[in-house]
């Protein structure tokens, strides 16, 4: 069964916020599994503010659409363009997961950095990279 995710692609159109997946080696996008009952906006918001502390309304999303991610798994994308983007400093992931070995409780997300759009591909994983690819696209596209 493919599942849909909502994610947040917050930019000021040079860089874009990854958030670092606690256990792994790479960045992510706030991004979460869409709920019974949850509009794809809703999910976003939620799963923006579980994974950052930020506080974002649905009046500021473009919505860009669903996205191929994995074979199991399909992104809802969506844009928040701002000139001021938030202070790294000031967010805090909220959710947590209980790690399979050490059974310790730890947040999903343990940093976050603005990553340049030239060096995503050193930042997050190949999926993830061709989601961005076409972001970028859309991004270049609606400068013109």
């Amino acid at each position: 069964m493919i599942k849909i995710s909502a994610a947040l692609v917050l930019t000021d159109g040079t860089v874009f916020l990854g958030c670092h997946s606690t256990g792994n080696s790479f960045y992510d996008l706030p991004k979460g599994e869409i709920a019974d009952g949850e509009r794809p906006a809703q999910a976003c918001i939620r799963e923006t503010r579980e994974e950052t502390g930020l506080v974002i309304v649905e009046e500021d999303l473009i919505d860009l659409g669903e996205f191929a991610y994995t074979p199991q798994k399909i992104l809802h994308l969506f844009l928040m363009h701002t000139d001021q983007l938030p202070s790294l400093e000031e967010m805090e992931c909220r959710s947590t997961f209980v790690h399979p070995y050490t059974k310790k409780t730890l947040p999903e997300v343990d940093a976050y950095r603005y990553i340049p759009y030239h060096v995503k591909d050193q930042y997050v994983t190949k999926n993830m990279k061709k989601v961005l690819d076409q972001v970028e696209k859309i991004l270049i596209r609606s400068n013109k």
